[in-house]
């Protein structure tokens, strides 16, 4: 069965409007969308809503169906130990490809655990769920997955939780762990030492049902953005943006938002780009002034190492060339 159909869009380029439509792949299902999104060497990962965990070689065209598990996976990671995906719900599961079947890592202490999102660095994972107990539930691999163990001690308010929106709530870099979180209170957690040493700070979203924090990005040790508001208002400009310049410490809402809640911030090379049910939009200054670049449903991205962003939206991969924001960037300078 031919899973995906294949087109073009060629439009012009506009610098007044920025308009450019993406490169689509069409999963030929309209109940298909992913939020699972990471590009590695040439190759692009997705996991979708339905379960299957695809690879696609934008060099060839060729696509392969890695897996048809269900439930929905939210968060795939590659690097050079393979690839991990994960899965959500009440009893969430992390799973490893390699050349033979898809292989089922081990439970964390063989927890119902609903997960939120992973990250891998070498050989380690580091994968948080919502709390359990009132507890979020950390668990650090070693071994790429096959072997866990648990983080005690990281307190949640009640009513504190994490969202699955875009796989982007967790992250590694250099010897620290990130993650952050929502809802009743929405904090910023950090491991120094790969973990052995966590401290919490406050991220002034908006308190309540559906709020907080859905995505976040560390330019470097000092400079963060933090990304969400509520998918309830999409269309909420207010307290859905904030940076941080100093590890996270303190925040600062930014001066010109996004055009609305947003599920997914990244940065590339000076850029930082977010998107959400209403738009994507990209930002120069670390994320306190944003531009708007193109309207449309998107849940997660990446960029490749040959420069593309690609791009997920309700049952398509979209692939964005970033030459209409270096433009931009060079006009603006």
């Amino acid at each position: 069965m031919k899973l995906l159909l294949v087109f073009l869009v060629l439009v012009g380029w506009s610098s007044m409007s920025m308009a450019q439509e993406p490169f689509l792949l069409d999963t030929l299902n309209p109940l298909a969308h992913a939020r699972a999104l990471r590009c590695a060497k040439g190759m692009v990962y997705l996991g979708d809503n339905l379960g299957r965990c695809f690879s696609y070689n934008s060099f060839t065209g060729e696509l392969k169906v890695l897996n048809l598990q269900n439930p929905e996976i939210r968060d795939v990671e590659v690097n050079q130990c393979g690839i991990l995906w994960m899965q959500t719900g009440d009893t969430g599961k992390v799973f490893h490809h390699a050349k033979s079947d898809p292989v089922l890592f081990p439970k964390p202490e063989g927890k119902s655990v609903f997960f939120d999102g992973f990250a891998v660095k070498d050989s380690l994972v580091f994968i948080m769920g919502d709390p359990v107990n009132g507890e979020f539930q950390v668990y650090l691999s070693y071994n790429f997955g096959r072997q866990w163990i648990p983080v005690k001690g990281l307190k949640a308010f009640e009513g504190e939780a994490a969202y699955a929106a875009s796989g982007t709530t967790v992250q590694i870099q250099d010897k620290t762990l990130y993650f952050v979180t929502g809802g009743t209170h929405s904090r910023i957690f950090i491991g120094k030492k790969w973990g052995k040493r966590w401290k919490s700070y406050n991220i002034p979203f908006a308190s309540g049902e559906g709020e907080g924090a859905y995505s976040f990005c560390a330019i470097d040790r000092k400079h963060f953005v933090a990304v969400g508001g509520n998918y309830q208002f999409p269309e909420r400009r207010s307290r859905i943006c904030f940076t941080s310049s100093n590890g996270g410490k303190t925040w600062k809402e930014s001066t010109v938002p996004p055009m609305g809640y947003r599920s997914c911030v990244i940065h590339f090379q000076g850029v930082t780009f977010a998107c959400g049910t209403n738009g994507l939009d990209f930002s120069t200054d670390g994320g306190q002034h944003w531009t708007a670049w193109k309207q449309g449903n998107f849940l997660a991205m990446d960029v490749s190492e040959n420069e593309q962003l690609w791009i997920t939206l309700n049952r398509n991969l979209g692939l964005l060339q970033l030459e209409p924001v270096r433009m931009a960037v060079l006009i603006k300078n």
